[in-house]
């Protein structure tokens, strides 16, 4: 038994002899800090981890949260029944974690090899996605804690205070100017490129100086002056203009549902969408969305005049049928929601069939003002997540709205600016051009809780027009401080319901008022904003273990 145990001895010895110089080798089946950042390869790999993070096809409730669309369930944020939630709520572990991957990256890029011009492409990448992911943090809570080093469990970091928002929008602009700065003038579809970053500027920009404006925290005047430098530089290049074909009645709503964006000229930034790669569900949510454009959005539209309901000496009164209404109002309109002359669906023939009233079925449509906007006629893009329409991920005509509304806020929006910007947006639906001069005063203009310039009510209105659905409408809300609009009941509310129409279904069962309209929640006929839902609050656990997170934003004390 001895001599076993001696030679077990002595194997032992040999092994661990010969397998000593190997103990320091690192796996070569997966990825490790001390074997990759080696190149601008690496580099590359690890940056396009990101690019999960921009917004696909949003689906029809990308502006539910907002007064210009009613969900068949009312919004809990809407109607003030959020509470302190215990943990999570946007402030998790998991809720920082693309932030400190992206710190991870700027902690280690610097050994890696090859020229300035390729390690900064792609730290420019990383800075772009930072930027992105602290935009989001602020808009939701405001003030946050800027770290810009990957933090472990035992980083007394971890329990520093908030900064001011104003101070982390300081690193965000740093991060995006770093993106303009070094990433190519031109890239492969989908990829980021100078002008997208810059078009991302001007929608930060814009909103961090409309809500230092409105919501009286100050020092906005040089951030409008920055969003409007951004957007000058795009239209400046050359690169981009409105998609036309010179079909007012059908470009606005063509322009969303296309294959292949790459070659649009309207189209910043797409979303790519390839059969068996990568698709997605829009056209057939769209067919049964439990959501539809308020009566107050609906109210919004021009008449084709250019001039408002309320003023124009043509329009008269509401016609009894939808689709004769359509035609006296803005052709965007008529484009946006379905009716008798935009087809739902074509037959196996490729005959085109329509809806001749309006659904009020609310699985459907909440309201009989049903969307369409992304919605194909194609049959092949009505299978269940097989949709393969690209979609956009910055559009040239938000820059356009985003100039305009920045040059007025300046106090330097002229004719001149408004040819460049808002008539292009006119020009393809055969709308009347505004002036600077506002020659009219709507009474029927939306109650902000405040006075604005005749000018300004227009641009907002020419936004929420344009850009309807495309999830943008709550933080223009935000910003704007703007939750007075939410109080409107017509926020609430769908169709006027003529006898005409009515007559028109075989067993019409929906609730109106006593104005005619479809009620869509009949418990629920008025609501009161609370200006705390302007920022959402820090969760008891956080606030708990970190008390340097106190206070919490204001009205979640």
């Amino acid at each position: 038994m001895k001599k076993y145990i001696k030679l077990a001895a002595v194997c032992c010895v040999g092994l661990f002899a010969s397998c000593e110089d190997k103990l320091d080798l690192y796996p070569e089946d997966s990825i490790s800090e001390e074997t990759f950042f080696n190149n601008a390869t690496d580099l590359e790999l690890f940056a396009n981890g990101f690019y999960g993070l921009l917004p696909g096809a949003q689906g029809p409730g990308a502006d539910d949260q907002s007064d210009c669309f009613v969900n068949e369930k009312p919004n809990t944020w809407l109607f003030n029944l959020e509470t302190i939630p215990t943990s999570g709520g946007g402030w998790s572990s998991g809720d920082w974690g693309n932030i400190r991957s992206l710190n991870f990256f700027m902690q280690r890029y610097q050994k890696a090899k090859g020229t300035e011009e390729e390690i900064n492409r792609q730290v420019a990448v990383v800075r772009f996605f930072r930027a992105w992911e602290y935009y989001y943090k602020v808009r939701r809570f405001g003030d946050v804690p800027w770290y810009d080093t990957d933090l472990n469990v035992d980083s007394e970091e971890l329990y520093k205070g908030r900064d001011s928002r104003k101070e982390v929008f300081k690193h965000i602009l740093e991060d995006i100017d770093f993106a303009i700065e070094h990433l190519p003038s031109s890239a492969s579809v989908g990829r980021l490129h100078k002008y997208a970053a810059l078009t991302y500027k001007s929608r930060m920009c814009l909103y961090e100086a409309a809500f230092r404006k409105y919501h009286g925290l100050g020092d906005y005047e040089e951030l409008y002056r920055e969003c409007a430098d951004a957007c000058e530089a795009i239209m400046e290049s050359g690169k981009y203009e409105i998609y036309t074909n010179n079909h007012p009645e059908s470009d606005y709503y063509n322009l969303f549902i296309q294959e292949d964006l790459s070659s649009n000229r309207e189209c910043i930034m797409p979303r790519v969408y390839e059969t068996e790669l990568l698709t997605h569900n829009n056209t057939r949510q769209l067919e049964e969305s439990y959501t539809g454009m308020s009566r107050a959005m609906f109210e919004q539209y021009l008449c084709a005049d250019g001039l408002p309901t309320s003023v124009s000496p043509t329009y008269g009164s509401e016609a009894d049928m939808p689709a004769d209404e359509l035609v006296k109002r803005d052709p965007r309109l008529a484009q946006t929601i379905d009716n008798p002359s935009l087809a739902f669906k074509l037959q196996g023939d490729g005959t085109p069939s329509y809806n001749e009233v309006p659904s009020i079925d609310t699985k459907y449509c909440t309201t009989g003002y049903h969307v369409m906007k992304y919605h194909s006629p194609d049959p092949k893009q009505w299978n269940i997540g097989l949709s393969t329409l690209d979609v956009f991920i910055f559009r040239y005509a938000e820059v356009l709205l985003n100039y305009a509304e920045a040059k007025a806020e300046l106090g330097e929006c002229d004719d001149s600016i408004l040819d460049m910007t808002v008539n292009k947006l006119r020009d393809r639906v055969g709308m009347p051009h505004l002036a600077a001069a506002v020659g009219f005063t709507d009474p029927n203009w939306p109650d902000y809780g405040y006075e604005l310039t005749p000018l300004l009510y227009e641009i907002r209105r020419e936004r929420a027009v344009e850009l309807l659905g495309e999830g943008l409408r709550w933080d223009d809300i935000v910003r704007w401080k703007a939750g007075k609009l939410l109080e409107n009941p017509k926020t609430m509310l769908g169709m006027k319901v003529s006898d005409t129409l009515r007559d028109k279904y075989d067993n019409f069962t929906r609730e109106v008022n006593e104005n005619g309209y479809l009620v869509v929640y009949p418990d629920k006929s008025t609501r009161k904003w609370d200006d705390k839902l302007y920022l959402h609050p820090l969760p008891i656990e956080e606030t708990t273990m970190n008390p340097n997170l106190l206070p919490n934003n204001p009205g979640w004390e």
